[in-house]
């Protein structure tokens, strides 16, 4: 029955009612008279009635992917002519911009600089900015009929967008790691929770803006043999690092679900992990949660760790195991039926899924008519809109980090002989993060991009700016040397932009070496040895062992994957225009820590330690450290504290004693003494992010105030069977600008 039903949509290619959203339903005569379509019942009522017209075939159909319409990863589920249910395309990437074709030219989703950029501005309102501005495109391009990269009929966009990537950054080599935010839970977590809260907003109706879901849940981070890739995680290491991102992103930002990684975890894959989706995810965070696989990850199941004997098997074992669609495969869409009927499972499990599946829809307003959902007035005007560009730029000012500024050497002055070189200087497509977007200009190119040689161009009136590539992103060509160290040599000062693209790190490539690729290394040491002051410029995802290159530049700029707005925002704070840096989401390790740490071995505090949470703290350890970040300014911070029996209150003060204005961000860390410590029998973290708050702009000679509230519950550590527990004993918080001076308030709890 099931292929009878593919047969018959052979013809059925979706045709696309430009009065509708794209997908809708309940918009014909069938539909229309039936219950799931009356808006007077129950969410619940609706759904139930639905589910409950069906046969079993009818059910798998309507919500495993299939073939007849195309693109698989796509993941576009069966349409039931007879009760008028429309097919459905599920996967819309929405992890720096909404995935999508771009209309016409200057209409184009929304693009943001890489995710690690985004999470160096600890800027918790710039993330639920980002959030609303995917929101409201997505809604757009779903009410306007909009598509992906084609317009054949099976990448139309829905209202399910999937992102943002919270994993945490475990190794510099892992090659996705340009689609995370940092290395922090606390850090990751946030982000995704504000971002929820942008990208959900809902209407007075209840109708969010679109269903969000979290990837790639969890662990996921080495790409290497992924599928069947199989990592020792202690429960202390699972529950203090890598699950609380998501419980936070679930309990606190209300995520809809997520997307099951392909690694498995203590021999239990992630898409068919019981513990994680059923115990966990449903069991203690969020009872209807959703979630879908990763492409292919069921067929994955056939061999290694757990080599499902059959089809079946493997479909159960996903399905049992919590995840509710196969993404990008038809191992369920064909093998569910036959699961039931061999007693591997019951038709009430493809129930519980189909309804978990169905009831976002419902709440997103697909069953319901146009004129009740808020967001229908969205169209063509939202997308790339005047707002959303302003978001985009503000996010990338916040997402640069000034590492180095020896001898006030920044900011620079315009009118001044300036060379911009290296391989990251002048071809704005190596500035993307991976997944950035699907078309980032009208015509498929990069044309409406602007290099970081352009922009400091731009900047540099009545100066002369030239520049030169030098050398390749990766390989052992030095015949642009000479060029290059010419213009070099003819300037006041250089800028050398240096680092990798996604030809380096990727989905399905780790790095096997965090140092600069082919000769750069080589460049940039006879750039420096030239003499002239040299502003080095790191743009990339993981970070770069950069060793040799920490000494010679007069300053030191992370950007990151820049994108877009990225290098008009480097040229605006490299001159002093703006001065809105922020701070590290990551460790910059010394090239040794490869040859230290496998990229297999997941635990978190054997060492040399992973994350600043348990790496040598010793200054210099530490290539640069996470936090850390300069500003053109100077800040004073004091913080004081109004204590209660169980709590406390901390007002800072961050004091602009500098001559220009900017911003700051403020860290909060807990760290315990040395009698806990040796009183326990795990790992404590040699401090722990347990919350931040951007400040400013700060006006120079102003100061501006920023309250923290903790209860002693914020003191609690991770235990050996992943339990939160509250010590005795001196519990101190660290109140840190990432340099310079902090603050330490200590309480003493039970005694």
């Amino acid at each position: 029955e099931m292929r009878a039903i593919a047969a018959a949509a052979l013809a059925l290619l979706p045709s696309q009612t430009a009065a509708l959203p794209n997908f809708h339903g309940c918009a014909d005569d069938v539909s229309s008279a039936l219950d799931y379509c009356d808006e007077s019942l129950s969410i619940d009522a609706r759904v139930s009635s639905l589910l409950g017209s069906m046969n079993l075939s009818e059910k798998i159909y309507s919500f495993q992917p299939q073939e007849v319409y195309g693109n698989l990863c796509g993941t576009t589920t069966g349409q039931v002519d007879r009760l008028g249910l429309p097919q459905y395309t599920w996967l819309i990437e929405t992890n720096t911009n909404v995935a999508s074709a771009c209309m016409e030219e200057g209409k184009c989703a929304t693009c943001f600089i890489g995710p690690m950029g985004m999470g160096s501005s600890f800027n918790k309102s710039s993330w639920q900015a980002k959030g609303e501005v995917f929101g409201n495109e997505m809604r757009a391009f779903n009410n306007i009929n909009w598509h992906r990269t084609t317009n054949d009929g099976n990448d139309f966009i829905g209202l399910t967008g999937y992102g943002p990537n919270i994993n945490i950054v475990r190794d510099p080599r892992f090659g996705r790691n340009s689609e995370l935010p940092g290395e922090d839970p606390l850090l990751n977590g946030m982000y995704a929770t504000k971002m929820m809260h942008g990208m959900q907003e809902e209407d007075a109706h209840g109708h969010p803006k679109m269903i969000a879901y979290l990837k790639h849940l969890t662990a996921y981070s080495t790409e290497t043999n992924r599928g069947h890739d199989d990592y020792t995680i202690s429960p202390h290491d699972l529950w203090e690092t890598y699950l609380p991102a998501y419980e936070r992103a679930f309990t606190e930002g209300k995520a809809s679900g997520a997307m099951c990684s392909y690694n498995a975890i203590n021999g239990a894959p992630s898409c068919a992990n019981d513990y994680i989706l059923n115990q966990v995810v449903r069991g203690m965070w969020a009872p209807n949660a959703h979630v879908t696989t990763d492409c292919g990850a069921v067929a994955n199941l056939r061999g290694d760790p757990v080599n499902a004997p059959s089809d079946e098997a493997a479909a159960s074992m996903a399905l049992g195991g919590g995840a509710d669609i196969d993404m990008g495969d038809t191992t369920m869409s064909y093998a569910l039926e036959n699961s039931v009927s061999q007693g591997l499972l019951d038709e009430s499990q493809i129930d519980a899924a189909w309804t978990r599946s169905f009831t976002p829809l419902f709440k997103a307003g697909r069953f319901d008519s146009v004129e009740s959902i808020e967001w229908s007035t969205f169209g063509k005007e939202t997308v790339s809109s005047e707002r959303h560009q302003q978001i985009s730029y503000e996010a990338a000012l916040q997402g640069q980090i000034l590492l180095k500024n020896a001898d006030g050497t920044l900011p620079l002055a315009k009118a001044s002989k300036i060379a911009v070189v290296g391989p990251m200087a002048l071809d704005p497509s190596k500035y993307l993060s991976s997944y950035a977007a699907d078309d980032i200009c009208y015509g498929g190119d990069h044309h409406c991009m602007t290099s970081i040689a352009d922009a400091i161009a731009a900047v540099n009136v009545d100066g002369t700016t030239t520049s030169a590539q030098g050398c390749d992103i990766d390989s052992n060509r030095t015949d642009g040397f000479a060029l290059a160290l010419k213009r070099v040599a003819d300037a006041d000062i250089v800028v050398l932009a240096v680092g990798i693209d996604n030809d380096v790190e990727h989905e399905g490539q780790d790095r096997t070496d965090t140092a600069l690729p082919g000769v750069q290394e080589d460049f940039a040491q006879q750039v420096l040895a030239v003499g002239k002051p040299v502003v080095l410029v790191l743009a990339n995802g993981g970070a770069l062992a950069i060793d040799n290159l920490v000494d010679g530049p007069a300053a030191i700029v992370e950007v990151f994957n820049p994108a877009v707005m990225g290098p008009r925002a480097l040229a605006a704070q490299l001159f002093g225009d703006e001065n809105r840096w922020g701070k590290l989401p990551v460790t910059m390790y010394p090239h040794e820590f490869i040859n230290q740490k496998n990229m297999t071995d997941y635990d978190m505090a054997l060492s040399p330690g992973r994350t600043y949470k348990y790496y040598d703290s010793t200054p210099g350890a530490a290539l640069f450290s996470f936090g850390h970040g300069l500003s053109l300014t100077e800040f004073k911070l004091t913080c004081s504290d109004e204590a209660a029996d169980t709590s406390t209150k901390v007002t800072c003060q961050v004091a602009n004693v500098g001559e220009m204005d900017g911003d700051e961000v403020v860290l909060v860390y807990h760290k315990v003494s040395d009698e806990i410590r040796e009183a326990a029998d795990h790992p404590i973290p040699l401090k722990q992010l347990i919350d931040f708050e951007r400040v400013g702009p700060v006006a120079k000679g102003a100061k501006a105030f920023q309250s923290f509230a903790f209860t002693y519950d914020d003191f609690e550590l991770v235990n050996a069977n992943g339990d939160k527990v509250l010590y005795d004993g001196e519990h101190t918080l660290v109140f840190s600008r990432g340099h310079g001076e902090e603050v330490e308030l200590t309480y003493v709890v039970g005694h």
